[in-house]
């Protein structure tokens, strides 16, 4: 087999057992791997009643065929499970390093069940795979328990591991590897920390074979010229995922005070130029990346002190700065340190401190609900004081742990008004009000709200472009409806193939079309798929993920946007502008075949996808 490594471990932490499966080629070509893989596998699990922290919800790994090979910008993996933060379909990826060393050590992924009776982690290599004792890491932060790690096992080790809010089961803990990638969203540290699981530690050098190794090197050389001479490639490789926060706050892209208004002139503090002048001393890559997009900082003195380490994204910016108006670079790389070595999600605990100061400020909470604290927009003190009591359930920060939607049945109804979730996840840091793609690409992700669950963020916004598919070339207007549920169909099919089967980044992947992804899908595995083909697969997989969420009760109501995100805006650059949903919904649905009541496939087209399993499920 090539590019795959044709094996999955599956653990079972309660008995201790250890089983290496061989995985057929067939599973391969239908799946493709990554979460595509991941969905399969997870609806084999599939029980009723099951529950995120039951001791039968898988935890799955799972990296791509391309994973370990010099192809760039999909050195990333998946962790599937159901969400602890949502109650449905819960999934993140990551960068870095793990994935490759993973596929190093003879394994495409892992597939964890059970709870183990004290702190443990788990070893990977091609001459030994071991539960070990982990207790002594328990407790510890991700930046402590990978040094120990790594210590123990070799600095050619490759470490995932959890912090303080997994292991307190904070809902949406992340996990964490070499400091700064982070597999953010969903919960899935939380799942980690149910199961008593500490880390995952990966070591070994199998290579990974490439199926046409002469073809792969000369169409890699072409490849690597064109990323050398892609304008979007230097400047993510000049200034990171922020390079575009200027872009965003001009277009009236960039939520605002809890998505609140237009305007906000101290933004202009938190863009790349004031973030090389602040905070910036280094960058750093993932494996085989040419593009080098991750940032390295320091704040040397003052307040907000913060030692050489993993800088913050797009999305940690805009969640601590705009939403919150807090227009200080050194505060928010300070903020950001302490949500790496806790293993917090940002965008959710942004978005949840955000809630309460909207609600705080127009009155429908007080001081008391918030434990006598003044949680106005731009107290920096109140805010740091949550984000450190917050992996520990301490004070407000164990309002804010819970997220904003569970946090919102604590408050009553008149907190709907100020709620940004859809599916019970809060919206990353991009506004359809500013392109009303978004309301689908929010509206219909697997995971809930989510700019990544398909590819209609990046294709819309244009810094992707696939012209070989006509939707995702000619989608009219940001500003109209038209055209809009073409998109959205046609980038979440190829999206399943292209970011989560094949996990390139959605960043260092821009630089390719489909027909250059295709090749190198079909040159490292050995395939010989058209694009057609894999649409087709990636139509599958989209398909089989929604049918999971409707087993965990998701229907078309939950489709919608948040009031928050369709209200028109007094002024700014969107001024006025809202997407219609329903217009917007009504033709998806046809499109889809999805009942715009149950929010179901229709039978026939899960039949005619092969998807009898889930008919089964859903039918019954």
């Amino acid at each position: 087999m090539f590019g795959y490594k044709g094996k999955i471990l599956y653990v079972d932490l309660s008995s201790k057992k250890l089983i290496i499966r061989e995985i057929p080629e067939s599973l391969y070509r239908e799946y493709l791997g990554g979460s595509g893989v991941a969905a399969k596998i997870f609806l084999e699990h599939y029980k009723e009643g099951l529950e995120a922290f039951s001791e039968e919800n898988p935890l799955i790994i799972m990296t791509g065929p391309m994973a370990g090979t010099p192809t760039p910008a999909v050195s990333r993996f998946t962790i599937s499970s159901l969400s602890p933060l949502t109650g449905i379909w819960g999934e993140s990826n990551c960068g870095g390093f793990f994935a490759a060393k993973l596929k190093f050590a003879g394994l495409d992924g892992l597939v964890i069940t059970g709870k183990s009776e004290k702190p443990v982690y788990l070893f990977v290599s091609p001459d030994s795979m071991e539960i070990r004792d982990a207790s002594k890491l328990w407790g510890l932060d991700t930046y402590e328990s990978e040094e120990a790690l790594k210590e123990e096992n070799g600095k050619d080790s490759e470490v995932i591991v959890i912090g303080p809010a997994g292991e307190n089961l904070v809902p949406f803990a992340s996990i964490v590897h070499r400091k700064g990638h982070l597999a953010g969203r969903t919960g899935m540290g939380a799942v980690f920390g149910s199961k008593l699981l500490k880390a995952v530690v990966a070591k070994g050098s199998e290579s990974v074979e490439i199926a046409r190794k002469d073809e792969y090197s000369s169409f890699l050389k072409e490849i690597l010229q064109n990323y050398r001479e892609n304008p979007l490639m230097a400047a993510l490789k000049d200034a990171g995922s922020n390079s575009s926060f200027d872009l965003s706050l001009q277009m009236g892209d960039l939520p605002l005070r809890n998505w609140s208004v237009g305007d906000w002139p101290e933004g202009e503090l938190l863009g790349p130029a004031y973030y090389k002048e602040k905070i910036l001393v280094g960058i750093e890559t993932c494996y085989a990346c040419p593009v080098a997009c991750k940032r390295v900082v320091e704040v040397k003195g003052g307040p907000f002190r913060t030692e050489k380490g993993p800088g913050p994204e797009y999305e940690t910016i805009a969640e601590f700065g705009a939403m919150l108006q807090i227009p200080d670079l050194e505060f928010i790389a300070h903020v950001n340190s302490i949500a790496n070595r806790m293993g917090f999600d940002t965008i959710t605990a942004g978005s949840t401190i955000a809630f309460l100061m909207d609600m705080y400020e127009n009155g429908v909470i007080g001081k008391d609900f918030l434990k006598g604290r003044d949680l106005r927009f731009g107290n920096k003190e109140a805010v740091l004081e949550i984000v450190r009591d917050l992996a520990y359930k301490r004070g407000v920060g164990e309002l804010v742990s819970l997220g904003s939607q569970r946090l919102a049945g604590k408050v009553g109804k008149k907190a709907n008004a100020f709620l940004t979730t859809i599916k019970g996840l809060e919206a990353p840091m991009h506004d359809p009000r500013s392109n009303f793609a978004l309301a689908l690409g929010y509206g219909l992700a697997v995971r809930g709200a989510c700019h990544v669950s398909s590819l209609v963020f990046p294709v819309s916004f244009g810094f992707m472009y696939f012209p070989e598919i006509p939707e995702l070339a000619d989608f009219g207007d940001p500003h109209s409806e038209d055209l809009k549920p073409q998109l959205a169909v046609k980038a979440e099919n190829f999206g399943m193939f292209f970011n989560h089967s094949a996990i390139w980044c959605i960043f260092g992947g821009s630089a390719l079309n489909a027909t250059q992804a295709v090749r190198f899908f079909n040159l490292v595995t050995g395939f010989d798929y058209s694009l057609e083909d894999l649409m087709e697969r990636g139509e599958k997989i989209w398909y089989l993920k929604r049918g999971i969420d409707n087993l965990f009760g998701v229907q078309a109501r939950d489709d919608r946007l948040p009031a928050k995100l369709k209200t028109p805006l007094p002024h700014g650059p969107t001024q006025g502008l809202a997407p219609d949903d329903e217009k917007l919904l009504k033709e998806y649905y046809k499109l889809r075949k999805i009942d715009p009541r149950t929010g179901k496939p229709a039978k026939e087209i899960l039949e005619s996808l092969e998807l009898s399993e889930l008919t089964t499920l859903l039918y019954r």
